[in-house]
């Protein structure tokens, strides 16, 4: 059994009279542990096909199952839980808190499950010192680079240890050496045994990508 399957994922956007397909039957799997690019122009459905994997959103038809359990059938509720407990975000906007250092960035989704306060500072330093930032720990995000503060969201992602990481656009607001960094955080990720799904636009970053799938008008092309 795969760890994660897309079967005949649709996405339907309706507005008064106007429908649009985004997402059109797409249909793939991914064993545990992969590492997989999810590659298109934009409009091709990457972005809702993330939020789809990410259960941030629910398809108009189709299934996805998540370590064979069905996402589709699940209440919103229980969704959340799957997000805050199994799944780690990484986004191109960072979007870490301006008014919080590198560490309580990390910590804050700790908190939100109720973990211990000395808990979740050993657990967000650990993080950061992984991605190389043992010397920015009470830095804010202002204080850091581009590249610096993707490391401190990869840290954030990291701290709640779950077996799914998804990232979108992950290099996209960075120069080529804090892109480079990044993936390299990335492929770490996937070396210590996580499944790790990168949407991107950049063609010569999913080249160096183990397998890629191609979206292209809501479909898939090549799995």
């Amino acid at each position: 059994m795969a760890y994660l399957e897309a079967r005949g994922l649709t996405k339907v956007y309706r507005r008064g009279d106007e429908t649009t397909v985004a997402l059109d039957g797409v249909t793939f799997s991914v064993e545990r542990g992969e590492m997989v690019g999810i590659v298109g122009r934009s409009g091709s459905g990457k972005s809702t096909l993330m939020h789809l994997l990410g259960c941030l959103d629910k398809p108009t038809a189709g299934h996805y199952l998540l370590n064979g359990r069905d996402m589709s059938a699940l209440s919103r509720r229980r969704l959340g839980t799957v997000r805050n407990r199994e799944i780690g975000f990484v986004f191109q906007q960072f979007h870490l808190i301006d008014s919080l250092n590198a560490v309580e960035n990390v910590e804050l989704p700790l908190m939100y499950r109720g973990m211990p306060a000395k808990e979740r500072r050993r657990r967000a330093e650990e993080c950061l010192c992984r991605m190389g930032l043992q010397d920015r720990l009470g830095h804010r995000p202002s204080e850091l680079s581009g590249g610096q503060q993707q490391r401190v969201a990869i840290a954030r992602a990291m701290a709640g240890e779950p077996p799914l990481f998804l990232a979108d656009e992950p290099t996209g607001n960075l120069d080529a050496a804090s892109a480079a960094e990044v993936m390299d955080c990335l492929h770490a990720l996937h070396q210590s045994g996580r499944t790790v799904l990168i949407i991107t636009h950049d063609t010569a970053l999913a080249a160096t990508l183990p397998r890629r799938l191609t979206l292209s008008a809501g479909r898939l092309e090549k799995a």
